[in-house]
């Protein structure tokens, strides 16, 4: 019996988008050692957000975040409003590997590189030496697996990437929004909460930012920093 009510118990992952960084604003393709962290307004966002999640039940019970500054940065200001000790890092749930694109400029991507759409060539890398799509989405289902097996009937709150949220989507429910790797889609420091039964995965919540207004949500435009 009780393995049976440890079977159907539900699991919530909280998949957060980092807040607005600088690698954002600038256009940067930025990785773990290229990432320049978040701009004031940003950190403005985290504070907005942890606020909103100390109000809402439940509760998160795990704090975890991308190695990415951009990530972590949030990640701590969410710890500290929501009285966590450090974030654990979650070195999987990290952005797109983008290669030899890694420091770029989006234009200088482009440059180099040339626009692709990832999902219609799924097995061309973003750059030499970066990851494709099928390999990415293939990653990001198997982090938030690993996240219910740790943390089954829990609530686990993930600081990561518009581009991991939305190859968890593709992953686990075979859905992606119509662009990719925009600001807008979703929104600096949304939630996105995947919730699983027991059998199955259910998209509860998408791009949830209801917690910033216009002053604070920034001018969006093209984005594939994550």
């Amino acid at each position: 019996m009780a393995h049976e009510q440890e079977q159907h118990s539900t699991t919530r992952v909280l998949l957060v988008r980092h807040a607005q960084s600088h690698a954002s604003v600038k256009k940067l393709i930025a990785g773990s050692g290229t990432c320049p962290g978040l701009t004031e307004q940003g950190r403005e966002q985290a504070a907005r957000l942890s606020a909103r999640l100390a109000a809402e039940p439940p509760r998160p019970h795990a704090l975890l975040t991308s190695p990415v500054p951009r990530a972590r940065e949030t990640a701590e200001i969410l710890a500290s409003g929501l009285e966590f000790g450090a974030p654990v890092v979650e070195a999987e749930a990290r952005e797109l590997d983008f290669g030899a694109a890694d420091g770029l400029s989006v234009d200088e991507y482009r440059r180099a590189y040339g626009a692709f759409d990832m999902t219609a060539r799924p097995d061309r890398p973003f750059a030499p030496g970066g990851e494709t799509w099928n390999r990415f989405r293939a990653r990001a289902g198997r982090v938030v697996g690993d996240l219910v097996s740790r943390h089954r009937g829990g609530t686990v709150l993930v600081v990561c990437h518009a581009g991991l949220i939305v190859a968890v989507m593709s992953a686990l429910l075979d859905v992606v929004p119509p662009v990719l790797f925009t600001d807008s889609t979703p929104a600096a420091t949304s939630i996105n909460e995947f919730v699983h039964d027991g059998s199955r995965w259910r998209l509860l919540r998408f791009d949830d930012a209801r917690h910033l207004d216009t002053a604070v949500r920034g001018e969006r435009h093209l984005d594939v920093t994550g």
